[in-house]
């Protein structure tokens, strides 16, 4: 039987607001001038399982998140190249393909607030036996004792997440917590079930109990009451990243792929802290310039964006940012193309291409413009 067009295949769970910004990364960044499928599979654990599934398309690489080692040393053996990024329940101290989560930064960020904060008893809230929770879990830990603080810690098992069981089990906990305290959730699933949990104990947030999660899901964290302070993974980045690291691998050429992991930032909310609305606006701006800096959005754009006129979204840079809207698109545009023209291996018309220019002389225009330099003294 012939086979069908090569297909990237990506083993991975699609319950969750990382798995989906993840799986939207690996879509995003697209092969220049091949012709592929990519196949989205759920996690396996049997290795026939994943025979038929090799055997079934042309599979000629593959994004796993939690595949267990027997089934990555299955495809070595089937040569066929593999991306692995840590699942929720992997325990071994495996290569993850250098994409990965820092969650020693994840603690530091929450721990940095909580210190600000000048809150000396800190909680942690996460899922039991789930391995990136076990791990924020530890960092946290870590980095309270390194700030001489106490933390307490209350693990959830499955049955516990999301139903109001959980709810009850943090509310009887938190009570126990000296006030004022600082709480990180493992992801904004638990730190809204915090949240619920404050209500039901009667507590008052921020006052009493301040709450980060993790993920930044701005759906979940903006609905809920009041709005939930989370840190942003960038997990689009880290699934573009994946794609460019696979693509390379098999001597593709990427068209949209990261090329640097943009670090974990932390997006104030009120649950954490008593903020102004031009703070909570100039965060969802400068979150929509960053993941569109290499085109360079409009300011109409970003003003659109962020639910605001361009007259409001002046007012909002003039009392947070050194910096006008425009500046700063300006300025987050030529980073990032000056982080391509140092890709010796993407030429001026790709580079031209990927930030929306018409042609190799409309991006030289602007690097000389933006840098006072021409792009070839910015190479390599």
């Amino acid at each position: 039987m012939k086979k069908s067009k090569p297909t990237i295949m990506l083993i991975a769970i699609r319950q969750g607001h990382f798995s989906r910004e993840f799986l939207r990364g690996v879509l995003d960044a697209k092969v220049s001038g091949q012709d592929y499928n990519v196949w989205v599979v759920p996690p396996m654990e049997e290795r026939s399982h994943l025979k038929a599934c090799v055997s079934s398309q042309n599979v000629v690489g593959v994004i796993a998140r939690g595949l267990a080692a027997e089934l990555v040393e299955f495809l070595d053996e089937c040569r066929i190249p593999v991306v692995s990024i840590r699942g929720p329940q992997d325990t071994g101290m495996r290569a993850y393909g250098g994409v990965h989560v820092d969650d020693d930064l994840v603690a530091r960020l929450a721990g940095d607030e909580f210190v600000r904060l000048n809150l000396r008893q800190w909680g942690f809230v996460g899922w039991q036996d789930v391995t990136w929770s076990e791990a924020r879990k530890k960092s946290l830990l870590g980095f309270a004792q390194s700030n001489e603080v106490d933390a307490k810690v209350l693990s959830l098992s499955e049955q516990q997440r999301f139903g109001w069981s959980g709810v009850s089990a943090i509310a009887s906990w938190v009570e126990m917590l000296d006030k004022p305290c600082g709480i990180l959730a493992c992801n904004d699933e638990a730190g809204v079930a915090v949240l619920h949990a404050c209500k039901l104990a009667g507590l008052s947030v921020p006052d009493e109990v301040a709450v980060i999660g993790v993920d930044n899901n701005s759906m979940l964290c903006e609905s809920s009451s009041p709005s939930l302070s989370s840190i942003d993974l960038h997990a689009a980045d880290l699934g573009r990243m994946a794609m460019r690291q696979l693509a390379e691998i098999l001597g593709f050429e990427l068209k949209g792929g990261a090329e640097h992991q943009e670090p974990a930032l932390m997006v104030i909310r009120e649950s954490s802290h008593e903020v102004d609305r031009y703070l909570l606006f100039y965060q969802i701006a400068v979150s929509y310039i960053t993941s569109h800096a290499l085109r360079g959005p409009s300011v109409a754009e970003v003003a659109d964006s962020s639910g605001l006129s361009k007259r409001a979204l002046e007012r909002v840079f003039a009392k947070h940012a050194a910096v006008s809207p425009g500046e700063m698109i300006r300025e987050h545009r030529k980073d990032a193309i000056l982080r391509l023209l140092r890709n010796q291996s993407l030429n001026l018309s790709m580079i031209a291409q990927q930030s929306g220019f018409a042609d190799a002389s409309g991006l030289s225009n602007f690097v000389k413009r933006v840098t006072g330099k021409p792009p070839g003294e910015w190479r390599g």
